[in-house]
């Protein structure tokens, strides 16, 4: 009878640690939403100090808008005209770009701005009226409107510098035409084509512009390439497009891209009757491609990721625990279980508010101590025996190191998981391999 009341005991006992593990994914859930609160607030602040210094910047342009008279009839059939823009993408563009960022700090949060100047060089193929399908004297051609602008004009530095068919040009705020009318415009007085053909227009801007975290380009031209360099090691190339050529190392990148016209949705050139409602820049915007500069560690990604292994590695423990406990003999109570469970909750807390302070790896080494320090000390506390405190503490050393390879290691975390798995599962079939029915070794 006692043996039969130990077998069941020790059945229920699993069953309560099953049940516990489980129960664990609620204070986890809740430590899971603390984590993003706290992520929501770094981006707020990020937010705010790229308001007052340059948020995330997209180059856009040029653009050369003309407009032409196009003849047609009122209602009673009388001929009018009304004045529609022909909008002119560059045949070539060259961008080249050199980038100094730096990490500005508020309160515990740190946020990556940057300077930059870029040098455009390129060229408007020549001016065809023909193949826009008016004549060259309804072509109003002291009326056109060069737009180059940047997506948030707060970091410009200095007015751009626009030099036109040798040309310089002064760049005005709120005079962009075409696909950007919230950009920079410059009024040009193009002359029209002579008998012997019209010539490619070229053209050159230089920018020196603030932003923060990233730095998009636009596929502007027939054929756009991009060349940027900047002393960041840890680049993540996005968009639509990415680089041909990069060099990454410990002291910057050096990243090449070239665009073909035939890589996006706009044609070279088309008309519009209202060109502040021309969509055609929302579909440029869409294919834009550059940098991102990430922080090599985001300690809210990273403390996410180890939340979401939470229930796994809890079970994982309380598992160890029972089949130290069955192997040695010993008795630990559902009560004292929970206790443990408890402490295991306070390891993502713990690493939460060290990672913002002093990184993820050193706040996950420093927390994992402490938590096998703790519990260690409880186990032996309870079981008097300094050869079941090492095993328990080896447990836990051993999940804790897991869990920080499977979080160095993405593509092969589930593989590491897997495995982490039937280690213990083996684990536990030898300790209980000599276990009877009645519960006894």
């Amino acid at each position: 009878m006692r043996s039969f009341s130990h077998a069941t005991m020790l059945t229920a006992k699993l069953i309560v640690i099953g049940a516990l593990g489980l129960a664990l994914w609620i204070p986890t859930s809740i430590i899971g939403l603390l984590v993003h609160e706290r992520a929501d607030r770094r981006d707020e602040v990020v937010g705010e100090v790229s308001a007052t210094w340059g948020q995330a910047q997209n180059v856009e342009g040029p653009v050369l808008s003309v407009p032409v008279y196009k003849w047609g009839e009122d209602a009673n059939r009388r001929p009018v005209k009304r004045v529609i823009w022909v909008h002119q993408l560059p045949e070539t563009l060259e961008i080249r770009g050199s980038l100094e960022p730096e990490v500005r700090y508020r309160a515990i949060y740190e946020v990556v701005l940057y300077r930059g100047d870029l040098s455009l060089r390129g060229s408007f193929p020549p001016l065809d009226p023909s193949r826009w399908g008016v004549r060259s004297e309804d072509v109003q051609w002291d009326r056109a409107v060069v737009t180059f602008g940047i997506s948030d004009p707060k970091g410009l530095r200095e007015v751009p510098s626009l030099v036109l068919s040798g040309e310089t040009l002064q760049l005005e705020p709120g005079a962009g035409r075409g696909p950007f009318p919230d950009g920079l415009g410059a009024e040009v007085r193009l002359v029209p084509p002579a008998d012997e053909g019209a010539t490619a227009i070229p053209f050159e801007i230089d920018v020196e512009l603030a932003g923060s975290e990233s730095l998009h380009f636009l596929p502007m031209a027939r054929e756009t390439d991009v060349l940027l360099d900047a002393p960041w090691p840890d680049p993540s190339f996005d968009g639509a497009f990415l680089p041909e050529t990069r060099i990454v190392t410990e002291s910057g990148f050096d990243a090449t891209w070239r665009v073909l016209s035939l890589h996006r949705e706009v044609p070279q050139h088309w008309m519009s009757e209202d060109d502040l409602e021309d969509c055609y820049g929302g579909y440029l915007r869409g294919a834009s491609f550059g940098v991102r500069l990430l922080f090599p560690v985001d300690a809210y990604q990273r403390t996410m990721r180890t939340v979401k292994y939470s229930v796994l590695f809890s079970l994982l423990t309380l598992l160890g625990f029972f089949a130290v406990e069955v192997g040695g003999k010993s008795s630990i109570h559902p009560v004292q279980y929970m206790v443990v469970g408890f402490a295991l909750c306070i390891f993502y807390t713990l690493l939460l508010s060290l990672s913002e302070l002093i990184g993820f790896n050193p706040a996950y080494g420093v927390s994992s101590v402490v938590i096998i320090v703790m519990i260690s000390t409880y186990i032996h506390a309870i079981v008097r025996s300094r050869k079941l405190t090492a095993l328990c503490a080896g447990v836990l050393a051993a999940v804790y190191g897991s869990l920080f390879v499977m979080l160095q290691l993405e593509e092969l975390a589930l593989l590491m998981g897997t495995v982490l798995l039937l280690v213990l599962c083996a684990v536990v079939m030898l300790l209980t391999h000599r276990l009877n029915r009645n519960g006894e070794v």
